[in-house]
């Protein structure tokens, strides 16, 4: 195997020297972690940084999410996307206020009971703002490991525990994510700069390279229902409390074209999904 330690400095000692300096790595309080983890997801940190800061302003506290309105935490999620998360992220911040009189708890098995966390989400939150000695594994550090250990191991996994360094997990994780964003990409990575390039064994080897990363058939944005989705709900931060039947007409103005009854289940999943609400013909958010 690989030499562990060496691989451990290395990727530290970059981090120390050249990492990305990205305001969530400012603080070790949970619920901004919690909040910029919950921005990321599917979601480039270009767009998060402005809208952590602005959603930070607004909600400075577990408790001021918690007791917010649903409608102005949506409006200040607008043009993230995957609006759900907000949603969540509110419920979250209820939990926490109501069980724990608004303290975030510590352990992991406290944040996995809490609505909308899944077990990345979670780990993220353990590392980055305790420093536990816990593996976060999102795909870009996945492909790294594969990269690295081509050939050596089985899965992400069975190297993750054994390559973390103790008492490192903050740095750690935030320096492999640092280099899968900015030399170990999917396509077209760049090995001769990479700083762990004499360490893998997937360097400028394009077969290995192209076998380690997944290719999705993705809908185009433009057909997808998310474009849809987010649209109404943008209209709506805008002007809250607007015609079903004004809004479908808006949405063909703006070439986004949908058969009527493809907007009605849209639409019937946005209430579902609690997004929207409903009265007679009126739009509104919650």
């Amino acid at each position: 195997m690989t030499d562990i330690p060496k691989i451990q400095k290395t990727i530290l000692n970059w981090y120390k020297q050249s990492g990305r300096q990205l305001p969530w790595r400012q603080t070790t309080d949970p619920y901004k972690i919690l909040v910029s983890e919950m921005m990321l997801q599917q979601t480039q940190v270009d767009r998060v940084i402005p809208k952590y800061y602005a959603f930070l302003e607004k909600f400075p506290t577990v408790n001021s999410l918690a007791n917010a309105p649903t409608a102005d935490v949506l409006t200040m999620w607008s043009g993230l996307g995957y609006n759900r998360r907000a949603l969540y992220l509110q419920k979250c911040a209820q939990a926490i206020k109501g069980k724990y009189d608004g303290k975030f708890p510590e352990t992991t098995e406290e944040l996995l009971a809490l609505p909308g966390l899944g077990k990345y989400t979670v780990a993220a939150v353990q590392s980055f703002a305790n420093n536990k000695d816990i593996v976060v594994i999102d795909v870009n550090i996945e492909r790294i490991f594969k990269r690295i250990f081509y050939g050596k191991i089985e899965s992400a996994e069975a190297i993750a525990q054994h390559i973390l360094p103790k008492n490192e997990s903050r740095n750690w994780h935030n320096a492999l994510m640092d280099i899968g964003a900015l030399f170990c990409t999917a396509k077209n990575p760049r090995c001769d700069i990479c700083p762990v390039k004499q360490f893998c064994t997937s360097a400028n080897n394009k077969e290995r390279i192209e076998a380690t990363w997944k290719k999705k058939n993705v809908v185009p944005f433009k057909e997808s229902d998310r474009i849809v989705r987010g649209t109404i709900l943008k209209m709506l931060t805008t002007q809250n409390g607007q015609d079903k039947n004004a809004i479908y007409e808006q949405l063909l103005q703006r070439n986004i074209k949908r058969e009527k009854e493809k907007f009605e289940e849209i639409i019937a999943q946005l209430e579902k999904d609690g997004l929207v609400k409903k009265e007679q013909k009126i739009l509104s958010l919650p």
